[in-house]
Formats: structure tokens, C-alpha cells, sequence
């Protein structure tokens, strides 16, 4: 995100980098002396940005969660509400202060933040647990809470560190269109899909109108003037109906992950459900082959464990994948700062591409040549089935590209 002063004109620009599909822009009037507004989101129709009637304008981003601290101000109770009401009776970023000082805001914010800014060119950085105040003609922010972080750890975010080095490469630029250019320079366009900046937009604080831009296409644009479209009552608008067919965010719309397609998403549960079964199923074998002292040659003890460890690991990754999109967009092997589960996890997919032969081979010499029963042998084979359509899934998701 952006905040930009120039020629008397105070611009908010923002960058919406995610995989959510149903963007959506709409239109509130506000009743009984409240501020109508304009809100940027997603079907939910919670909104991750806007502006008000009077200038305000704000967005939100992601950062990694603080250590709560004790507070004795009030709970915000709904976050929703909490940003309705910031945007409906606020005028000035020193409004905002003054509301959000006299509210918990942890629970609900604790691994996100919001910048404001208002038409004085002030601009306010809400936090969890602070808030920062500043009126630098040129302000930038990624994905990092700017009271813990240094300047050089900034600089390790790429998109920031390519917002300030255009500003220090246009030290006397006063083109209108300078915030825009700014937020091309710092949007995203990942390699492995295509994906990142869903939406962007650009608010004049000044003039009250909204330059809307579609999954980081910065050649066509829609500006919305607020005080129009408040007149025309509130309304709800698609994205996708006031663009042009976008050829990358049709290949996002093709790429199928569990949280986007809900028979991918079946599927890693069945197959969760089958290697839990498969895991359960050959520790007891070998508890009660144990147990009766079963001395018979060809029983394979090792490849039961095999199973069960393979198992194992399956399940815990079919659960990651499930609910952490992030592994489909990001290279391969995924990784994510310090030390994380997810980490090492982003290496099964390899250990299965390593093991799938041997498996395969072992099963063979099972049905072969052992004494196992005919259930135990056919548990094997579906396992050795559900394997290489993992292998397949993940080969499609990228999972192996590491070159």
C-alpha cells in the first residue's frame, strides 16, 4: 500500500494480493447523519477496503501475528461493525485514533493491520496493540508491522523495496498518475500460476472517486466518483462484470486446488480417511501377530510399518493441503520464515516420489509371495493406486518444480 501527497492532492493506492475469488465493489449510503462509503471486498461483503464521504479512505494487510498483551479496553465485539463504524463517523485519520485507542483490538486484528488516510495527507497505521501517525508526502507498507521492524527488514519485502526504489528514482515527479505507476511498480504477478494482485485501486482522497484495476491489469480501468454512485442507492457490483476477459485470471479460475473445487477437496479426505484406516488397520496386524507370537516366514513386518509411517504422513499433509492454499501458489519446495511444520511437510510429496517405486515392487513381491490375507494384500493395492494419483495431483500443482 501507498499514501501519496502531490500537487495538493492526497491519493491512497493499494494492492489486493490474493487467490479469493468474487471480488466485489459496493456502495453504502449512510443514515441518520452517518458517512456513505464505498467498500472493496469479496462476496462476504466484509470490507478489506474503502473510502468515506469525507476523504477517509483505508485497506488492510496481512502480517504475522503479535504476542497479546493485557488490556483493560473494551473487546471490539464484531469487526465488521468495528470497521463500519470507523467509516460512517470518522472524517479524519485523528477520528480514527480517537476510536480505535478505546478498543482491544487483538483478537479480532492480531495478524493484521489497517492503514488510513484522510485528504490533510496524515495517514494513521493501526496495529493490534499500537497506532502510528505520520504525514510523509510518499508512505509505504507491505506485510510487516512497521513498530517492530527495521528498515532493513522492510527492504526484505520485495514489493517494498521496489516502491521505494522508484520513489528514489522519481525524486521530482508531480504526474497525476504517479500513485498508479507506484502501485504497478509494487504489485504482484507470481511465476507458478500467474496469481497474486487480485484487485488494485487508487483513491483521490480530494476529488472522492475510486480508479478501480482488475488482477493486475493496469491498461484498463473503471473510477467510480462516490458521490454519484451514492445516488443511485446502495448497489453491489461484480468485478468481473465491468472488466474485460482477463486472460491470467482465467488460468486461475482453471487451476483447481480443494479450496477452489470442492471435488479436489473431497478427494483429500477420502484418501485422509483411507491412509488413517490403512494406518490403524496394519498396526493392529502387527500388534496381534505380536501378541500370538505368529512365527511364519514372508509376514513382511517391515513393509506393514512402511505402510503405517507412509500413512501417517499422508494424512497430516492431505490436512495441510486442505486448508492452506498458500502450497499451490508459492515455489516448491514451499517455505515459509523460520522454523514451521509446513516447512518440513513441503517435502513429503518428494519422500512419496522416492518410495512410490519400492512400494510398488513390495507389493508385488506381497501378493507373490507372502502370508498376508487377501484383504491385507488388496489394502496394499489401494494404497498403491491413491499414491500415484497423489503423485499425479502433485506433479499438476507444481509441487516437483524446483528447477
Amino acid at each position: 500500500m501507498c499514501k501519496v501527497t502531490i500537487n495538493g492532492h492526497t491519493y491512497l493506492g493499494n494492492n489486493e494480493d490474493s487467490w479469493r475469488l468474487g471480488s466485489r465493489i459496493w456502495f453504502e449510503n449512510g443514515s441518520h447523519g452517518k458517512l456513505g462509503a464505498v467498500y472493496v471486498g469479496y462476496s462476504n461483503l466484509f470490507p478489506q477496503g474503502g473510502m468515506n464521504e469525507a476523504g477517509l479512505a483505508f485497506d488492510g494487510l496481512t502480517t504475522l501475528p503479535k504476542p497479546l498483551k493485557k488490556s483493560n479496553a473494551l473487546p471490539v465485539g464484531n469487526a465488521l461493525e468495528f470497521v463500519k463504524q470507523i467509516m460512517q463517523t470518522c472524517k479524519t485519520v485523528d477520528d480514527v485514533r480517537r476510536f480505535a485507542i478505546q478498543y482491544n483490538r487483538q483478537e479480532f486484528f492480531n495478524n493484521g493491520e489497517y492503514l488510513f488516510a484522510d485528504r490533510s495527507g496524515h495517514y494513521l497505521v493501526m496495529e493490534s496493540d499500537t497506532l502510528l501517525m505520520g504525514n510523509d508526502d510518499k508512505y509505504l507498507i507491505a506485510n510487516f508491522c512497521p513498530s517492530v521492524t527495521s528498515e532493513k527488514e522492510k527492504l526484505g519485502w520485495d514489493r517494498y523495496r521496489r516502491g521505494i526504489e522508484f520513489i528514489r528514482n522519481h525524486p521530482g515527479d508531480t504526474n497525476n498518475n504517479y500513485t498508479l505507476a507506484l502501485v504497478d511498480t509494487m504489485h504482484v504477478c507470481r511465476e507458478k500460476v500467474g496469481d497474486g494482485t487480485m484487485y488494485s485501486f487508487v483513491a483521490d482522497l480530494d476529488k472522492g472517486e475510486m480508479s478501480l484495476y482488475f488482477y493486475h491489469d493496469f491498461q484498463h480501468e473503471v473510477r467510480y466518483n462516490l458521490r454519484q454512485e451514492l445516488s443511485k442507492g446502495d448497489h453491489v457490483i461484480d468485478m468481473l462484470t465491468i472488466f474485460p476477459p482477463n486472460k491470467e485470471y482465467q488460468q486461475l479460475l482453471s487451476y483447481k486446488t480443494p479450496q477452489k473445487n470442492v471435488w479436489v477437496l473431497a478427494f483429500l479426505y477420502l484418501v485422509s480417511g483411507l491412509f488413517l484406516f490403512t494406518a490403524i488397520f496394519y498396526i493392529f496386524s502387527l500388534i496381534l501377530n505380536k501378541k500370538i507370537n505368529v512365527i511364519q516366514k514372508n509376514t513382511y513386518p517391515g513393509i506393514k510399518l512402511g505402510l503405517v509411517m507412509m500413512g501417517i504422513l499422508l494424512v497430516y499433509f492431505s490436512m495441510v493441503l486442505a486448508k492452506n492454499e498458500i502450497f499451490f501458489y508459492f515455489p516448491s519446495p514451499y517455505h515459509e520464515p523460520g522454523f514451521s511444520m509446513s516447512n518440513i511437510a513441503a517435502f513429503i510429496p518428494f519422500l512419496l516420489l522416492i518410495l512410490v517405486i519400492p512400494f510398488i515392487r513390495w507389493n508385488y513381491m506381497i501378493i507373490r509371495n507372502s502370508n498376508w490375507g487377501i484383504f491385507s494384500k488388496g489394502l496394499f493395492v489401494l494404497n498403491i493406486l491413491v499414491y500415484l494419483c497423489l503423485v499425479a495431483l502433485f506433479v499438476y500443482w507444481g509441487f516437483y518444480n524446483i528447477f
